[in-house]
């Protein structure tokens, strides 16, 4: 799977570029068509461009990466990290929850950090950060 992703550009779309959706240890874009069209609809609904902070994580970069889940769906390439300028993480958690992809998959809520998790996984899943990044139990 690995050797895959090295040797092939994963998914891009109008909005997002590769550079966008690649990891920022290794530089592969690993991110799924499901994760990037979904990115679309959330654009389309916010109508603003959509700053990722991190989508696609190598097994190395997500071990690096503070508070990240030890089988973190960014690994799969199924997940964003995602922020609006000039909006609020419950702001962009109200759009999420409007997308079918994303709605019936995971949400992460940061508002001290003003950032909200997306992923296109088979289950539906909520939580919430805390303001150093930790996962707490989801309030609404």
């Amino acid at each position: 799977d690995i050797w895959r992703r090295m040797n092939s550009m994963g998914a891009t779309s109008q909005h997002f570029t590769e550079s966008e959706l690649a990891c920022h240890h290794c530089g592969v874009n690993g991110c799924t068509q499901a994760l990037v069209d979904a990115l679309e609809l959330f654009r389309a609904a916010v109508g603003l461009p959509v700053l990722i902070d991190s989508a696609y994580r190598c097994p190395e970069h997500n071990a690096g990466t503070p508070n990240a889940a030890k089988n973190s769906v960014h690994m799969q390439g199924e997940a964003a990290d995602i922020r609006v300028a000039g909006m609020t993480a419950r702001e962009l958690e109200a759009i999420a929850r409007t997308i079918p992809a994303i709605r019936d998959g995971g949400i992460g809520v940061a508002p001290e950090l003003n950032y909200i998790h997306i992923d296109v996984r088979d289950t539906a899943a909520r939580w919430a950060y805390d303001a150093a990044g930790k996962t707490i139990p989801y309030y609404a």
